[in-house]
């Protein structure tokens, strides 16, 4: 079958510095997405389209939705909730950090709901992060140690895979989920250099993965069976971060960028970069779990 090529739309011009983790909230039919560098929480109710930011104290890696209807922030002190009503911050006293060079990264809710998050250095630095597993008691158990950029978590639909990326390996690996813990790691694909490096990706209803490539100017779907590339689309940025799928029908494909790493000229060429694109393609996504932890 051939490749297929598309092209995303502009949804939003945030110019974030490094957008970051959107997320789809199907009770509040809103999307929610970071700006880690810019340090910015951003909120896009699409219909009718209606946009909102808040602007925060601190680096803050993701934004997953909790069951109460607050918000997990993993911020560079450590877990906090945002009560979306009263705009208030508490912390959660769990992974307490008191490293000013290392921030939180990607991070998702599993199956399980429980909450799935790394850490790095802020500069890159390899192996100085770990990956961990948030119970809904707020216990947090390592998982991965000594990573260097967490990334793009997705579980399989029967429940018994994770697929995981640590950016700089230029691969996916593929985990055993079970019991709230993971074994097992093989590696589900080989990602060219040239492609750009695996950032955030998400996975549809039908298996296949949905990868951001930063500097690769897109976001590809791949077949973790096979490795294979199934389709393209393609991103006026060149750092292309996360993805998504959300809308009433779970049919749009919502992607982040960054203007981090861009010099001037590629900002000329590329002044769209760290905006929020989409994309419908033929498949639909799934719904997220909700974290389940009490704040």
């Amino acid at each position: 079958m051939p490749l297929q090529k598309h092209k995303a739309e502009l949804v939003l011009d945030t110019k974030s510095i490094l957008g970051e983790g959107p997320v789809w909230d199907w009770k509040k039919q809103t999307l929610f997405w970071v700006d880690i560098e810019g340090q910015k929480l951003h909120r896009l109710s699409p219909t009718p389209q209606n946009h909102t930011e808040w602007v925060l104290d601190a680096m803050v890696g993701a934004a997953v939705p909790m069951k109460e209807g607050k918000l997990l922030l993993p911020m560079e002190s450590g877990l906090v909730s945002f009560d979306l009503e009263s705009e208030v911050l508490s912390t959660l006293h769990v992974l307490e950090n008191t490293d000013q060079s290392i921030r939180f990264n990607d991070g998702k809710v599993g199956p399980d709901g429980d909450f799935w998050v790394g850490t790095m250095d802020k500069g890159c630095a390899p192996k100085r992060g770990n990956f961990y597993r948030v119970d809904t008691d707020f216990n947090a158990t390592l998982q991965i140690p000594k990573t260097s950029v967490s990334n793009g978590m997705a579980w399989s639909s029967d429940k018994k895979t994770l697929y995981y990326i640590d950016s700089p390996t230029f691969e996916v690996r593929a985990f055993d989920f079970k019991n709230g813990g993971i074994s097992n790691a093989k590696v589900a694909i080989h990602v060219p250099k040239d492609y750009g490096s695996p950032d955030g990706m998400c996975i549809d209803a039908e298996g296949m993965l949905w990868i951001a490539h930063w500097g690769g100017l897109c976001v590809r779907c791949w077949n973790p069976e096979t490795g294979e590339v199934l389709e393209v689309v393609k991103v006026d940025a060149p750092h292309v971060t996360s993805c998504c799928f959300g809308g009433k029908d779970l049919d749009t494909l919502y992607i982040t960028t960054a203007r981090s790493g861009l010099n001037e000229k590629q900002l000329l060429k590329y002044p769209l970069s760290g905006g929020l694109f989409s994309h419908r393609p033929k498949v639909k996504g799934t719904p997220i779990t909700y974290f389940k932890g009490k704040s």
